[in-house]
């Protein structure tokens, strides 16, 4: 099918960006296309395509909100992660790529806000497109996007920092390997908070951590157990420089960092250690 082949990679990953799972995203993507070889349809657009993964995006999560509730401990999205090295037009299209930070802040919303912020601030698209997706008046989506920007103030930081964020990948993993975190704590923000994702599936912290020394605390304690020992290597996470900590060729964390949209220092941890988020991951 043409549009499939046509527009597989963009309506996946407005699916990845509005569920968090590249398999939900898989799942959902594919469904509709095999909806639309047993309907007769007179056109089949882009925009057509876009409303109906977006609409089927926001039904999925409906019903997987109660799912969500009892998951055990912190529900984080599920990376993508490559090689700093691996070729850029494996990834989705530039323009695409948002990070890791911003997909959490997109979990925190209700399935109509996240379609909101994420056409509005990832596409760019106007007001007028996207009522036209959530069937919502302009007045409406300027409304729910307003309210996004007040919910999410002075959390989410969506300036990009290649340099600054190798920097931190290097110290995290330096400390890792001497178990003295002192100089990687100096790079957190004093109200940092440490959110990780085990899904119940491996040991994990249930609830995030907060505040610098609690955070140091934390990664001192578990380096002294050896649970940061294996292969580290650097890796991009969402288009972003981060850390993957492999055992036996098989990733067991995933680590990433948030900017303060104050200052120059993190205010957020992320580690995914839930293998299911894992297993997707291949070199």
């Amino acid at each position: 099918m043409e549009h499939y082949r046509k527009y597989w990679s963009l309506l996946h990953s407005v699916a990845y960006r509005m569920t968090g799972s590249m398999q939900d995203a898989e799942d959902i993507v594919q469904d509709l296309f095999a909806d639309l070889q047993e309907k007769s349809i007179g056109q089949i657009n882009k925009p057509y395509l876009i409303k109906a993964v977006t609409n089927r995006c926001i039904n999925f999560l409906q019903s997987a909100r109660k799912k969500r509730e009892v998951y055990v401990g912190e529900w984080l999205p599920e990376p993508s992660v490559r090689l700093p090295d691996q070729n850029p037009a494996e990834l989705l299209e530039k323009e695409e790529t948002v990070s890791y930070a911003f997909l959490v802040a997109m979990s925190r919303l209700n399935p109509v806000e996240r379609a909101v912020f994420m056409f509005r601030d990832v596409f760019g698209y106007h007001y007028k497109e996207i009522s036209s997706i959530i069937e919502k008046s302009e007045a409406n989506c300027r409304k729910i996007h307003s309210r996004i920007k007040h919910k999410l103030s002075g959390e989410l930081s969506l300036t990009s920092r290649p340099k600054e964020e190798q920097q931190l990948a290097e110290l995290f993993i330096a400390s890792t390997k001497t178990g003295n975190f002192d100089q990687f704590a100096r790079k957190l923000t004093e109200e940092a908070v440490l959110y990780t994702d085990g899904g119940g599936k491996v040991k994990s912290a249930i609830r995030p951590i907060y505040g610098r020394s609690r955070i140091y605390a934390f990664f001192k304690g578990i380096a002294s157990k050896g649970r940061l020992a294996g292969h580290i290597r650097h890796v991009q996470i969402n288009g972003q420089r981060g850390v993957l900590i492999e055992r036996d060729k098989r990733p067991v964390y995933a680590i990433c960092f948030a900017w303060s949209p104050e200052c120059d220092l993190i205010n957020n941890i992320y580690i995914v250690s839930n293998p299911d988020k894992l297993k997707r991951i291949t070199f």
